[in-house]
């Protein structure tokens, strides 16, 4: 059963909290590479979200905030790149099919021996403009500066929805999806402002969106539970996309206390990127986490 903390309805307040936590321990081979979980995603009938106790929609634009053992970034009608030709701060190419586009809420923390991302997005894993395919992005995870990352959809890239990789370098991720010039920012040189750092170009900022094919099949350590919902909030937000992501800790042993983690998850066409992030550890996470870590040292002792 997994275990986690339950949160009420908050405010959105800026935060920039204290420690980040200290994933210690070690899974078997077998425990770590079995199959995927794949489930339904708990969604009372006022689109609240029970397991985590959020509502999406309900509170104001804000990036990096801290809630408990929480950090999250609401973006909803917003990107954080400037995109071309007057499009702006919206998710591109703005109006009816940039809200296709919104990637509007993404939540990450630590519950019981789990770290969870919950994504809000406005379409489900694929959405297809004028016969061209864009496909929701792998979910990408830098803990500590260790990159990780988990295949949302082997529609993708061939590879196992769920599969949890790490990432070595720049050869073992697609940075946008080739899916037509006039669909995707692929390969485009020309750069933008944006709100993660000095001007790049569209795929330096969104990327990398997804796992390449010819990773190699050792750098997965692990799978991934991904639990999923539909729910129609009301106007443009009817139809609206949840994923909620789960990975067992024991993947990421070794990591030192006061390590950054982040989170980040882009569509394929580079229309919208959302992130989180924090160098902190929200202290309800790290009593969590004590008696974890003293088990592993335990069994690591008795061997």
């Amino acid at each position: 059963m997994r275990t986690h903390t339950a949160f009420r309805t908050f405010r959105a307040e800026k935060s920039c909290g204290s420690r980040w936590v200290s994933l210690v321990a070690a899974v078997g081979l077998v425990a770590a590479l079995a199959a995927p979980a794949m489930a339904d995603l708990a969604v009372d009938a006022s689109g609240n979200v029970t397991d985590w106790g959020i509502t999406p929609f309900t509170h104001s634009n804000v990036t990096n905030a801290l809630l408990g053992n929480m950090v999250y970034t609401i973006a909803d009608d917003y990107a954080p790149i400037d995109y071309p030709s007057g499009v702006g701060h919206v998710p591109s190419p703005g109006g009816s099919l940039g809200e296709a586009f919104d990637l509007e809420e993404m939540y990450m923390r630590v519950s019981g021996n789990s770290l969870q991302v919950l994504v809000v997005t406005s379409s489900a894993y694929t959405r297809t403009v004028d016969g061209t395919a864009i496909t929701l992005g792998d979910l990408f995870l830098d803990l500590g500066g260790s990159r990780f990352a988990v295949v949302t959809q082997s529609a993708s890239q061939g590879l196992t929805a769920g599969g949890v990789y790490q990432i070595a370098s720049d050869s073992d991720v697609k940075v946008l999806q080739p899916a037509g010039s006039s669909r995707s920012y692929y390969g485009t040189t020309y750069t933008r402002p944006n709100d993660y750092g000095p001007d790049a170009t569209i795929g330096q900022i969104a990327g990398p969106w997804a796992v390449a094919s010819t990773i190699d099949a050792g750098q997965q350590i692990g799978q991934a539970d991904i639990a999923t919902a539909l729910f129609n909030y009301g106007g443009d937000e009817n139809g609206t996309f949840l994923i909620e992501y789960s990975l067992d800790l024991g993947l990421f042993g070794g990591m030192l206390p006061g390590s950054t983690a982040g989170a980040h998850i882009a569509w394929g066409c580079g229309n919208d990127v959302i992130k989180t992030q924090t160098s902190t550890i929200p202290e309800p996470a790290t009593m969590a986490l004590l008696g974890f870590g003293l088990a592993a040292i335990v069994l690591r002792r008795k061997r």
